[in-house]
């Protein structure tokens, strides 16, 4: 018969260690992003420009 008792232990183990692992990771990205320059995104909007996506299919 199995020994549950062995397999849930090593199971529970190995998550904690992952659960660790993913911490360590989060909070070096978080650092990195905090040291980071800012950037800024531009967003070049065009004014009066008709989507017609009907037009965009060649006639047969």
């Amino acid at each position: 018969m199995p020994d549950y008792k062995k397999m849930y232990h090593i199971l529970f183990n190995k998550i904690t260690d992952i659960i660790d692992e993913l911490e360590f990771v989060q909070r070096q990205t978080e650092k990195l992003y905090l040291a980071g320059e800012e950037q800024v995104i531009e967003l070049n909007i065009l004014k009066n420009k008709k989507e017609d996506s009907v037009s965009a299919i060649p006639p047969k």
